[in-house]
């Protein structure tokens, strides 16, 4: 079980205590629904979990109380008193929350083609990023909105709709089956103390300055150039270090809780 995994199945443990024992002033008001894509709806807290909660101890939890992780294909990782959240683990010892996994340029072709939004403009983004990283070696494989010189800090209003469509609503597969309202930044062995919406009306303009890209080889198909869509890939990728680096990755730097 990974720390993500983990994070979520303690989250849920969590949330079914405070639902079961009918508390009132928890960060989301009295829990008058919870839910996810599995059967959380259905499970009880049982007060025997209790040390296995403080412990963070999510296999245990998993097993005994029967929580499932939320599918790849659904969005939203828990529904709290109606509102479908995206959990995102920003521990001390969590990587920075990822917004695209290692997309290539189809991926991001459908995504576009969904929201009505023309792809060149992203091209023309990649061809400069590989212009400053390649060639005058003035940014690394990571590029940062808090760097001047990050390809993507002038297109703001273009990448909104494309960074809220991976955010809430699918990836570059297609649309999920259960889309998400929310952010929800969690530290999960520090609860309550360390919890953080982000609704989908300002979570762009939040994170927008903290958001990090990188094209990378992870995720290339093993047999490119000699595969599906090899055109389209090919127009974002280039050889370094004897490797095809066209994978689009996008995460952010989340603002750490106090005593990060």
């Amino acid at each position: 079980m990974n720390i993500g995994e983990e994070s979520e199945i303690c989250f849920k443990a969590y949330m079914l205590r405070q639902r079961d024992e009918d508390l009132e002033d928890t960060v989301f008001g009295k829990i008058t629904e919870l839910s996810d894509d599995a059967n959380l709806v259905d499970l009880e807290w049982k007060s025997s979990q209790r040390e296995a909660l403080d412990d963070n101890d999510g296999e245990t939890l998993k097993e005994e109380l029967g929580i499932s992780v939320s599918k790849r294909s659904s969005k939203m990782d828990i529904s709290i008193n109606n509102v479908k959240y995206s959990i995102k683990e920003i521990g001390p010892t969590a990587k920075d929350p990822a917004i695209v996994n290692h997309t290539s340029r189809p991926g991001f072709e459908k995504a576009c083609c969904r929201l009505n939004v023309p792809i060149t403009e992203l091209d023309n983004i990649i061809d400069e990023y590989w212009e400053l990283r390649k060639e005058k070696k003035i940014i690394m494989q990571d590029t940062k909105n808090s760097d001047n010189n990050c390809p993507f800090l002038e297109h703001e209003e273009y990448m909104k709709p494309i960074i809220e469509y991976f955010l809430f609503e699918g990836t570059g597969t297609g649309t999920s089956t259960i889309p998400a309202d929310a952010v929800l930044e969690i530290d999960y062995r520090r609860l309550p103390a360390c919890i953080r919406k982000h609704d989908k009306q300002h979570c762009y303009d939040e994170i927008w300055q903290r958001l990090v890209f990188s094209v990378r080889s992870k995720q290339m198909p093993p047999n490119y150039p000699n595969c599906v869509d090899s055109e389209s890939i090919g127009k974002w990728t280039k050889k370094m270090n004897e490797r095809d680096k066209g994978c689009l990755h996008i995460r952010y730097e989340p603002e750490k809780f106090p005593n990060d």
